[in-house]
């Protein structure tokens, strides 16, 4: 019998620089007190959010692996201050809209560290992330 290989890929620390847009010359770069830049903060928070989808990830959608076509689904989330989920859209699915809303629905119960103050830009953070099924 087949059996379904699922992943769940994480962000690494290069990531956000990848899909953020480049700082406006002009602008600096926002520095908590000990020093560090606000991707600085978020290359040391970004383990945190990995861990807690990797967690629940293979509990949570080994029940559903028949609904889900083989495929990725590459999403940005926002969460606010208190690390709870504010926005998520995704932003490429080459699997399909079940497992497009599965992603959706378990990031928005996983419950996430509070993130660094310092990382927040207008008291938000974003996040990319890929889940893949194979």
């Amino acid at each position: 019998m087949f059996t379904r290989t699922l992943l769940l890929l994480f962000i690494t620390a290069l990531a956000p620089a990848l899909h953020a847009e480049p700082p406006a010359k002009s602008k600096t770069i926002a520095k908590n007190p000990k020093g560090r830049s606000s991707a600085q903060l978020l290359a040391a928070y970004t383990p945190k959010v990995k861990a807690a989808l990797a967690a629940q990830w293979a509990a949570a959608v080994a029940p559903h692996l028949d609904e889900f076509s083989p495929g990725n689904v590459i999403a940005s989330f926002k969460m606010d201050g208190d690390g709870k989920v504010t926005e998520f859209a995704v932003t490429t699915n080459t699997s399909n809209e079940p497992f497009a809303k599965f992603c959706e629905q378990f990031v928005r119960e996983t419950k996430f560290e509070t993130p660094p103050s310092g990382a927040l830009t207008d008291g938000q953070l974003e996040v990319p992330f890929t889940f893949t099924i194979l």
